[in-house]
């Protein structure tokens, strides 16, 4: 069941707005990062940056139904941002399924998207 957000709603966002293919999503985290490279003068000072390799990493957590994704495979992650990177394919970085004897199986994964690789 939806969330009533109650009061000032705007911009607001409460749970997980989509499912993610083969579990129930528990969670799930994006950040985006980049390598800066300075350009100094003489006197030590900044006075240039170039930001290059900028990606998308995701981290997405569940209860696992019928996930499938590998190591090296291309997966949509429909509640992730994109930072604005023009690549769309996300590349599935690490996989870790769990089970133990008083919970559900699980299945995480990282995944990363890369600026300009589609």
């Amino acid at each position: 069941m939806a969330a009533t957000i109650i009061g000032n709603s705007t911009n607001l966002a409460f749970g997980i707005g989509s499912g993610e293919t083969g579990m129930v999503i528990q969670s799930i985290s994006s950040s985006a990062s980049a390598d800066a490279v300075e350009l100094k003068n003489k006197g030590g000072d900044v006075t240039a940056v170039v930001f290059r390799n900028k990606k998308v990493t995701y981290s997405v957590e569940g209860a696992y139904t019928t996930f499938s994704g590998s190591v090296g495979a291309v997966v949509t992650v429909a509640n992730g941002s994109n930072f604005d990177l023009s690549g769309y394919a996300a590349y599935v970085t690490e996989i870790a399924r769990n089970r133990s004897a008083d919970n559900f199986e699980t299945v995480s994964f990282t995944a990363v998207r890369y600026d300009g690789i589609s």
